[in-house]
């Protein structure tokens, strides 16, 4: 159940998405109180315009990442957990192309790991989170990109029948890995969401994160010269849906 109601709500997990929609609501609808619809309209679009101009989802993920930031020292490597998250699983498929997203350092660093450990194993956990599977899924793109750095496939073990983080989770929780050295590969925004569940797992696991988003030079010139709506929007995106992730995850877990 959660796992289908978070993906049919996904489109209002979205900020921008539902300001935007309740905007489009407030004004559409002719209430009684002029005043209550003008009160609502005018907040949602000041919460917009300091979405918009100003780097609060920058802010937002720089809490959300900065635990992760110095990599603790790492003198053994038995088992390398990569999330999945990095896969352009539809492109990859029409394209014939190899085609990952911004979180395409999950990978990379999981193979550069593996490298670095030559004793080690590389468990990649993800399938297919959409409500419309196809038989081509993350997993599959995951075997293209070590199969084109000639990674020795038989160093991974794809575990491609789960759809989130927690079943992900679960999943490597099931294999016996007692008395091993595991370290999880994921976003930096999304680490503290992962650990918080393999905290409540139970799971001997240590945090290698990587695809940091916050880290940015904030000099107001710097800043004037890149500055984008989208990537502000994109950022405070992110940093909802992962705040709103530890909520659902500390109320229902």
């Amino acid at each position: 159940m959660y796992f289908y109601l978070s993906k049919i709500l996904a489109p209002l997990l979205n900020l921008t998405n539902l300001l935007f929609i309740l905007l489009i609501i407030f004004y559409l609808t002719d209430l009684k109180s002029k005043f209550r619809f003008k009160l609502f309209s005018d907040l949602i679009l000041i919460l917009l315009i300091l979405i918009s101009f100003f780097p609060l989802g920058k802010l937002g993920l720089k809490y959300l990442e900065k635990d992760y930031i110095l990599q603790d020292k790492i003198n053994k490597i038995d088992n390398i957990v990569v999330l999945a998250g990095s896969e352009k699983v539809f492109s990859t498929e029409i394209t014939k192309k190899l085609s990952l997203n911004d979180g395409s350092e999950r990978l990379i660093s999981s193979a550069k790991l593996a490298l670095d450990y030559p004793n080690s194993k590389i468990y990649y956990l993800g399938g297919d989170g959409r409500l419309v599977k196809s038989k081509f899924n993350e997993a599959d793109v995951a075997k293209i990109f070590y199969s084109n750095i000639h990674l020795d496939l038989n160093k991974v073990i794809f575990i491609d029948n789960t759809r989130n983080t927690i079943e992900n989770l679960k999943a490597f929780k099931n294999i016996n890995t007692v008395n091993q050295s595991n370290i999880l590969v994921t976003s930096a925004f999304h680490m503290k969401r992962s650990m918080m569940i393999a905290k409540k797992l139970d799971l001997n696991i240590k945090p290698y994160a990587v695809d940091f988003r916050s880290i940015n030079d904030f000099d107001i010139l710097n800043y004037y010269q890149m500055f984008s709506i989208a990537d502000n929007w994109q950022s405070f995106n992110i940093f909802f849906r992962e705040l709103l992730g530890i909520f659902v995850f500390k109320l229902f877990y």
